[in-house]
C-alpha cells in the first residue's frame, strides 16, 4: 500500500514584479554593461526584494514612542494622492536598486545572481 505525502507550500506576496525586475535587470545590462547578462536568477530577485523590503521597513522606525495610537481608530489620514507620490518614490528605489546590483555584479557568467 503506498501512501500519499502531501506538501503544503506556502507563498508569500511578493513586493516586486519579478517579470519587470526582470526585464529592466536585462536592459541595464544590455545599455552599461554590454549585454554580458542575459539571465537572472531568482537569487537576484530575491535579493532586490529584501533590499527593498529592507528600504520599507526602515520608514516603519519612526520613533512613536511618545504617541497615543488609539485602538481599532479607522480613519485613514493621507489623501490617495499621497499614497501616489509613495508608490511613485518606491517604484524609483527599487529602480535605483536593481541599478546598482546590475552595475556591482561581477563579470562571471551570464547570469545576474
Amino acid at each position: 500500500m503506498q501512501t500519499e505525502t502531501t506538501e503544503t507550500v506556502t507563498k508569500t506576496q511578493s513586493i516586486i514584479n519579478r517579470s519587470a525586475v526582470k526585464k529592466y535587470a536585462l536592459k541595464v545590462s544590455a545599455e552599461k554593461r554590454a549585454g554580458k547578462f542575459t539571465r537572472v536568477s531568482e537569487e537576484f530577485l530575491t535579493q532586490v526584494e529584501a533590499d527593498l523590503d529592507s528600504s520599507i521597513r526602515q520608514l516603519n522606525n519612526a520613533d512613536m514612542s511618545e504617541m497615543s495610537i488609539p485602538d481599532n481608530d479607522a480613519s485613514w489620514f493621507v489623501t490617495g494622492h499621497a499614497a501616489s507620490k509613495l508608490e511613485e518614490r518606491l517604484n524609483m528605489l527599487a529602480t535605483v536598486i536593481i541599478h546598482r546590483k546590475v552595475m556591482r555584479h561581477p563579470t562571471i557568467g551570464c547570469t545576474l545572481k
